[in-house]
């Protein structure tokens, strides 16, 4: 990786990083739906001047299945679970749990592309699982009830977009990435203003500047801007190198939480984070055994 685009990886996940802490600010504020809607649109704003910068045609008619089933599965949802999570879990446990992405799109490519999963990846998944036992069982969170629901949440984050990624395998490999973010961008933003519109009212007599500037930076950098480099990374890099970034998130939002949030890292943090990025890379390297049928195409 030259050294340019080894640059712009750690700024992509100085910026991610930045994103967990981000909703611990914004979401006690103004509620997960609101914020989440909030970053959605932002960033739908910040990736259409983009789209139009770089002259990238959306074709809206072509592709609104792709860009509704996507704006769903990767922003709407994982965004509105990570929203709700941030209120009872420290960043870092978010972050852990956005890290098991890949492995769960090992699953999704089991069960919809007849991926046959191989012994290391099925042993990926359960590591995993034992990283995320180990986070909850000895972190500096107490395992209480909420805790372990915003744990499940952020799982839960974590196989929308596992879907996500298969989906976009199977039904949008030829739509640009950039067209591809935009318009999942403002698909969920659409999906997003009726289920936030009751808090709208609220939330404006109960916002602080904190929490705006927090939706904001949310918007516009971590997903508008932070898509627009992994883009590029993309491009640069290949998919594979790219999606590094995975492994320096947890560190970045642990980092930031703890100097601006004063969120404890202790050793079940680390240990914790450490057993989940090692299952993560283990399904990251693992090749898929032979395809069990015929894969779809796009």
């Amino acid at each position: 990786m030259s050294s340019s685009n080894l640059c712009k990886l750690l700024l992509l996940a100085a910026i991610w990083g930045t994103s967990f802490m981000l909703m611990r600010i914004a979401a006690p504020v103004f509620g997960p739906m609101l914020t989440t809607f909030g970053r959605a649109s932002l960033a739908t704003l910040a990736l259409l001047a983009f789209a139009r910068v770089r002259g990238v045609p959306m074709q809206w008619r072509s592709n609104w299945l792709p860009y509704l089933v996507i704006g769903i599965f990767n922003t709407a949802l994982p965004f509105a679970l990570f929203a709700w999570s941030a209120l009872h879990i420290p960043s870092a446990y978010m972050a852990t749990m956005n890290s098991l992405a890949p492995v769960f799109t090992a699953m999704f490519g089991f069960l919809l592309m007849g991926e046959r999963l191989s012994l290391v990846r099925c042993a990926a998944f359960v590591l995993g699982l034992v990283g995320v036992a180990v986070l909850v069982g000895i972190g500096p969170a107490p395992a209480d009830a909420m805790v372990i629901a915003g744990v499940l949440a952020a799982m839960g984050a974590a196989v929308s977009y596992g879907f996500a990624a298969t989906f976009t395998r199977l039904r949008a490999g030829g739509i640009s990435p950039i067209a591809l973010a935009t318009g999942s961008q403002f698909a969920a933003a659409l999906c997003l203003l009726p289920l936030a519109a009751p808090s709208m009212p609220h939330a404006l007599q109960a916002g602080t500047l904190p929490a705006l500037l927090a939706v904001l930076v949310l918007g516009v950098v971590c997903t508008g801007i932070a898509y627009a480099l992994f883009f590029q990374l993309i491009a640069a890099e290949g998919a594979t190198k790219a999606i590094t970034v995975t492994f320096l998130v947890p560190m970045t939002a642990s980092l930031w939480a703890w100097l601006l949030l004063d969120e404890p890292v202790t050793l079940g943090t680390v240990t914790g984070i450490a057993i989940v990025l090692v299952a993560t890379a283990t399904a990251l390297r693992a090749k898929p055994a032979v395809a069990a049928r015929t894969k779809a195409t796009a």
